[in-house]
């Protein structure tokens, strides 16, 4: 993690208290929405065109989310919704 992100100490101390107990930790990345229905949970990174891919934090952490079991999209006006898949990425 890149202790740069933020100047809250306390952030700052748990930053380091986790990585010192083997957890990679960040801030960045996180999807656009997270949205509910019922038990359902799916998160979603809104992209204004097709051809505007995800950044690479925010590839790593979808990809990551979906190896547990999250349903993970980005969605464009022009494409929809694509699933990020665990090892591939977006469909």
């Amino acid at each position: 993690m890149d202790k740069k992100r933020t100047r809250n100490k306390a952030e700052l101390n748990f930053i380091e208290f986790s990585t010192k107990h083997g957890w990679e930790v960040t801030k960045r990345g996180w999807p656009d929405f997270a949205c509910f229905k019922g038990r359902r949970l799916v998160l979603v990174e809104v992209k204004k065109a097709r051809t505007i891919h995800l950044k690479r934090e925010q590839m790593r952490l979808m990809k990551a989310l979906a190896k547990r079991g999250v349903e993970c999209y980005r969605w464009s006006p022009d494409a929809g919704f694509e699933k990020v898949l665990p090892r591939t990425g977006v469909i």
